[in-house]
């Protein structure tokens, strides 16, 4: 595949190849009526058009109609600098005629007067016609130049403040989240150890895995999902440790692609949720069912579990899934769908998330 070749020129040097391009183009259009008859006046007509430009984009512009939104000012202004402009570049011009050849400027015969009729014609209009639009041209062009890019640059100000709101918005969230479900491991990790149980090393290597995801993966943006999928695995596993009916939980994965991006802990403060009310280790008959499925570029997540009677109506839910709600909004802006239903004794989430 062929790379393509990009090619832009800074802003910087835009005004000066301008410039450059016109006195080419003038000295080559005088050039007839000698090299250094064309050379002064098309330095003359270079240095008004740059004189007429820099004022209207460094002062004029910002001036009144940026800063001040005068609209009015800038429109009189703009005038009375196109009409100082037309008055310098004759002045220089028929100076620089008279100077440079001050026989046929000041021919006294009429036949010589007549014959050069044309020519003298020639040098009053030529300034005149092509000097005046040019130099309205510049003035209009020049502004509206000025101000895309004065908009450009105040919708990139406002595109890096917003992502800069969006990254602090997200950190606050993640740091909200992470040491949430630390204590939540840490609670697990105690629990079985006050209970003497065997299993102790193999868990506390799960919670070592469980914290170097925390401490480390978590500072990415995304992560892979099968990274993601072993937190939950060893999350849950300390949760069925807390049951005395592990049967009651059930994972189930669909993965087509492990290495799936998706933003860290996106998914776990469903499934904390879905644990912490369901409180299986007061409610025998309880029950959490997790299905995770990833097909093509989508990601699907069903949370379902009981509802021990006790629990607040508004704390299920809580923080947690607020802040995750958050999170998609900003990371998954219009690539989401979100469905949260709630009965008497059942609540149910079903999330989509496409790439």
């Amino acid at each position: 595949m062929k790379e393509r070749f990009n090619f832009s020129i800074p802003s910087r040097a835009v005004l000066p190849l301008i410039s450059i391009a016109l006195f080419i183009f003038l000295v080559s259009t005088d050039f007839w009526l000698g090299a250094k008859f064309a050379l002064i006046r098309a330095s003359i007509t270079t240095g008004i058009f740059l004189f007429v430009v820099v004022t209207n984009i460094e002062l004029l512009v910002p001036q009144l109609l940026i800063k001040r939104n005068r609209n009015l000012f800038y429109v009189i202004a703009a005038i009375v600098l196109y009409i100082v402009a037309i008055k310098i570049l004759l002045f220089l011009s028929r100076e620089t005629f008279h100077l440079l050849d001050p026989e046929l400027f000041f021919a006294e015969h009429l036949e010589l007067k007549e014959k050069l009729n044309g020519q003298l014609t020639f040098e009053w209009i030529w300034p005149f016609g092509f000097g005046s639009v040019f130099i309205l041209i510049s003035i209009l062009v020049s502004t509206v130049l000025k101000l895309s890019n004065h908009d450009e640059k105040e919708q990139l100000k406002k595109k890096e403040l917003v992502q800069g709101k969006i990254e602090a918005e997200l950190k606050f969230l993640r740091s909200q989240i992470n040491p949430h479900f630390l204590f939540n491991a840490l609670n697990n990790i105690y629990s079985m150890s006050y209970m003497q149980m065997p299993q102790a090393t193999d868990n506390i290597a799960k919670l070592s895995e469980m914290l170097r995801y925390l401490l480390y993966d978590c500072n990415e943006e995304i992560v892979a999902l099968e990274k993601d999928i072993t937190y939950l695995h060893n999350y849950i596993d300390f949760q069925q440790l807390k049951t005395e009916s592990p049967q009651n939980i059930s994972f189930v994965i669909d993965i087509q692609n492990p290495q799936f991006q998706i933003a860290p802990m996106l998914l776990e403060p469903f499934i904390e949720n879905a644990f912490k009310f369901s409180r299986l280790e007061e409610n025998p008959e309880g029950f959490v069912t997790i299905e995770l499925q990833q097909k093509e570029e989508q990601l699907t997540l069903k949370v379902k579990n009981t509802v021990t009677e006790n629990v607040s109506r508004i704390a299920v839910g809580g923080i947690g899934l607020k802040n995750v709600q958050k999170r998609l909004d900003l990371i998954y802006p219009n690539a989401h769908h979100l469905d949260i239903n709630e009965g008497e004794k059942e609540f149910e989430i079903k999330l989509e998330i496409k790439k």
